[in-house]
């Protein structure tokens, strides 16, 4: 989906509404998935993947399922370079799987010449912006460090409209990840960009990862349910990707 210019003008601030109503997503007849859309719009490109470390017990079983976000966006880019703050996981993916193009830091506060000197397609932001106490302060930093180095962000966030918070809601549950500060919909994702300086290309609801169909599936009334909501309202999908230029 994409923002029409009256929209945009909201996201910007030159319009006000107190009730907008906006279409966000149209019915699908497939499910999209996190991994598949960022593989997808990264095939041929140069890209840097940030928060490329993962959860360091869970990345084996992930190359094993092939699952593993950067090992998919490597063999898909043709370049991919991964940051992290977390110096432990960059040195378990230099020493224990081989990956050289990677390095350890803050992308605002430290300076890396290898992706100065360069020019990238896309930065990859996925499931950081949830994790930052001020995300729009953070966009902002890598608009005026990156601009120009590179041409546009793909952010994945958690869907605040996602059908498994309307669950629980019905429960009177909050379900969360306690080191979330956000959840996130198409335009407050898009506010923060606008006021970090940046425009929204496009949107996409989609499922964090490639949905099983073997045996089990058609045996189980949830899972079939759940595709049936998910194709009809795309809305309800867990995960937020949106494609941003810089």
């Amino acid at each position: 989906m994409e923002f029409d210019q009256s929209v945009q003008n909201y996201l910007a601030g030159l319009d006000f509404s107190s009730g907008l109503s906006l279409d966000i997503a149209k019915k699908e007849n497939h499910i999209l998935d996190r991994i598949c859309i960022l593989e997808k719009l990264s095939k041929d490109k140069k890209i840097i993947h940030l928060g490329c470390c993962d959860h360091i017990p869970l990345i084996q079983k992930k190359i094993e399922n092939n699952i593993w976000l950067h090992s998919r966006l490597c063999n898909s880019s043709k370049r991919c370079v991964g940051i992290d703050i977390n110096e432990y996981g960059i040195n378990y993916l230099k020493n224990n799987l081989g990956y050289e193009d990677v390095l350890c830091g803050n992308i605002i506060e430290e300076e890396f010449n290898i992706i100065k000197k360069e020019h990238w397609d896309y930065m990859i932001i996925g499931e950081i912006l949830e994790h930052v106490d001020n995300p729009c302060l953070f966009l902002s930093g890598i608009q005026k460090k990156y601009r120009g180095v590179v041409d546009k962000l793909i952010i994945t966030v958690p869907n605040a409209l996602s059908y498994q918070n309307m669950k629980h809601t019905f429960s009177n549950k909050e379900y969360i990840n306690t080191d979330h500060r956000y959840w996130f919909t198409p335009y407050t994702l898009g506010k923060i960009v606008t006021l970090a300086g940046m425009k929204v290309e496009k949107f996409f609801f989609c499922v964090p990862f490639p949905r099983s169909y073997g045996f089990f599936y058609y045996i189980n009334p949830k899972s079939i349910l759940f595709d049936f909501i998910s194709k009809h309202y795309p809305s309800t999908r867990e995960t937020l990707l949106m494609v941003v230029v810089v």
